[in-house]
C-alpha cells in the first residue's frame, strides 16, 4: 500500500486533473478526466508506480473528486437494486457498484470498471456522510492509500 496525497483541480465535475503526491509533498502522478477518457501522466517521483506509457482509458464522466470525497463517481439516475448477506444495500447501474455501509447510512465502497480494469475504491473506518479520513483505491493488485488530514 502506498501512502499518498491528493489534489484536485476541476473545471467541473467530469473536468478535473487529480494529483497524487508523495509524503514529502513530491508530485508521483497526475489523472486528468475531460469527460471521456483520464490521461495518466507520472510525475518526477513516480518511481516504479505507475508504469510508463499508459494508454488513456475510456471512462465517460466520471468525476474523481467526487470519489475522493467519498460520493458516487458517476451521478445516480437509477440502476439494479440488491444486498449482500452482510446487511448491505448495492446499487449498480453498468457503470459503477456502490454499497452502503450494514446500517444503510454512507457509501462505504465502489467498483468501478475501466476498459476491462476493476478499480475499487474503498472508505476504512467511514462512520458519517462527510468526506472519509481514508480512501482506498485499487487497480490491478496496488493499492494506494490516502489519508485526510483534519483541518
Amino acid at each position: 500500500m502506498y501512502p499518498f496525497v491528493a489534489g484536485v483541480n476541476s473545471r467541473a465535475a467530469a473536468e478535473e486533473t487529480v494529483g497524487f503526491y508523495d509524503p514529502a509533498g513530491r508530485p508521483v502522478l497526475f489523472l486528468a478526466n475531460d469527460g471521456a477518457r483520464i490521461t495518466v501522466s507520472r510525475g518526477p517521483a513516480a518511481g516504479d508506480f505507475p508504469m510508463p506509457d499508459l494508454p488513456p482509458v475510456p471512462a465517460g464522466p466520471v468525476s474523481l473528486g467526487r470519489i475522493l470525497a467519498g460520493a458516487p463517481g458517476y451521478p445516480v439516475t437509477g440502476g439494479d437494486l440488491g444486498g449482500t448477506p452482510e446487511g448491505e444495500w448495492v446499487l449498480e447501474d453498468g457503470r459503477q457498484r456502490l454499497f452502503s455501509d450494514p446500517l444503510r447510512r454512507i457509501l462505504s465502497h465502489a467498483e468501478y470498471d475501466f476498459r476491462g480494469k476493476r478499480v475499487t475504491v474503498s472508505y476504512p473506518g467511514r462512520e458519517s456522510p462527510g468526506p472519509p479520513s481514508l480512501v482506498t483505491v485499487g487497480v490491478s493488485g496496488a493499492k494506494i492509500l490516502l489519508r485526510r488530514d483534519a483541518p
